[in-house]
C-alpha cells in the first residue's frame, strides 16, 4: 500500500478546492431553493444542513439560536466540502494526468458525491429530504459545481520541464 505525501502546497490547494466547491454549491442551492423555488430563506437553508446532525430540532428555533444553528450548518457544509476535496486528492488525483481525464473524473466524482449523499447519507438522517433524483438538486449540480472545480484545482501537475541551461552540457574549459 502506497502512502500519500502531502506538502504545504497540497494543503493550500485542498483548502482552495474545498472552499470553491462549498461556495459554488451553496450559491446554486441558494438560487435553486431560496430565489427560484421559494422553499427556504437563507437561515433555514443553512439550518437544513445542520438538520443532518440535529434532525428536526434544527428548525425549532429562531432569532439568535436559529442563526447559531444556521452557522453550524455553514460550518458543516464547509467541512464536508473540504472532506470531499480530501477524498478526491487521495483516491483520484493520481489519475488526473491529462485535461480530459481531469474533467471526466471531476464530473463523475461530483455526480457520485451527490448520489452517495442522496442515496445513503440523507436517508440515514432524521430530517426531511427530497426523493432520489427529485427536485432541483440533481447530480449535474454537484458534477459541475463540486467535482469539476475540485478536480481542476487538485489535478496532478505535468512533469516540470528543466530549463534549457540545465539540459545543455556545460562547455569544457578548454573550448575558448
Amino acid at each position: 500500500m502506497s502512502t500519500v505525501r502531502v506538502t504545504r502546497n497540497d494543503l493550500q490547494r485542498l483548502l482552495v478546492a474545498g472552499t470553491i466547491a462549498a461556495v459554488l454549491d451553496a450559491t446554486f442551492a441558494f438560487f435553486a431553493y431560496v430565489v427560484i423555488a421559494g422553499r427556504y430563506d437563507f437561515e433555514s437553508l443553512l439550518q437544513y444542513i445542520a438538520s443532518g446532525l440535529l434532525g428536526h430540532y434544527a428548525f425549532a428555533h429562531h432569532g439568535v439560536t436559529g442563526w447559531l444553528i444556521a452557522a453550524l450548518g455553514f460550518a458543516l457544509h464547509f467541512g464536508i466540502s473540504l472532506s470531499v476535496a480530501g477524498i478526491f486528492f487521495v483516491a483520484l488525483r493520481p489519475f488526473t494526468t491529462t485535461r480530459m481525464r481531469t474533467v471526466a473524473l471531476g464530473l463523475l466524482y461530483g455526480a457520485a458525491v451527490w448520489m452517495f449523499n442522496a442515496g445513503v447519507v440523507l436517508p440515514l438522517t432524521d430530517t426531511r429530504h427530497e426523493p432520489f433524483l427529485g427536485g432541483w438538486y440533481i447530480p449535474f449540480d454537484h458534477a459541475l459545481f463540486v467535482g469539476l472545480p475540485i478536480a481542476i484545482v487538485l489535478a496532478s501537475r505535468a512533469p516540470r520541464l528543466t530549463p534549457i541551461r540545465a539540459r545543455v552540457a556545460p562547455r569544457a574549459a578548454t573550448e575558448h
